[in-house]
């Protein structure tokens, strides 16, 4: 995902350059691959930078935790001022932008995305996704014809209540004195 700065880069400060992305399939490296990405950037030139804001639609296919099965889950990246620096500039307080060439605008005005969207992309991802159809009250089903009448008798239910404290005083004070 390059794109072409040369007009902002040698204008002045605060110009404003808006681009859209619409890419079917990528593979940003062996192992994430993502359905499409949609979306669109601001590059806003600073005195030593280029602001990068914009917001990014796109699906990744991803395992269930519980169920094992894939499927495709939609996310939605949000870029927030993501600092690239101006070819041959490097502040000198700013060893982190001097140290990160991922994050630098290249000679002939171009700059490249990928690295910037393929970690929002995995930071996106949840560690243990879990398919749509079983965030809601539908649990999956059972393995090997257990019953949920089964495996509730196995758990330990607790009512947390007041009751006790309000009838009891004695319980009730050295509970607020701390000793208990």
């Amino acid at each position: 995902m390059r794109y072409r700065l040369n007009k902002l880069i040698y204008g002045p400060v605060g110009g404003v350059q808006t681009e859209r992305l619409d890419r079917g399939p990528t593979w940003f490296d062996d192992e994430l691959k993502v359905s499409y990405l949609r979306g669109e950037f601001t590059f806003t030139k600073t005195n030593e930078n280029v602001l990068v804001d914009g917001a990014v639609e796109t699906a990744v296919d991803v395992q269930c935790v519980r169920s094992l099965e894939f499927f495709s889950l939609s996310i939605h990246i949000t870029l927030e001022s993501v600092p690239f620096g101006l070819p041959n500039y490097v502040a000198p307080d700013d060893e982190a932008a001097a140290n990160d060439p991922d994050r630098l605008i290249s000679t002939d005005s171009w700059i490249d995305l990928t690295d910037t969207l393929r970690e929002e992309v995995i930071f996106a991802i949840p560690i243990n996704p879990i398919h749509p159809k079983y965030t809601g009250e539908n649990p999956p089903p059972m393995p090997n014809g257990m019953d949920e009448a089964e495996t509730d008798d196995d758990w330990l239910h607790i009512k947390w209540s007041n009751k006790a404290d309000k009838t009891n005083p004695t319980r009730a004070a050295n509970s607020d004195s701390g000793s208990g």
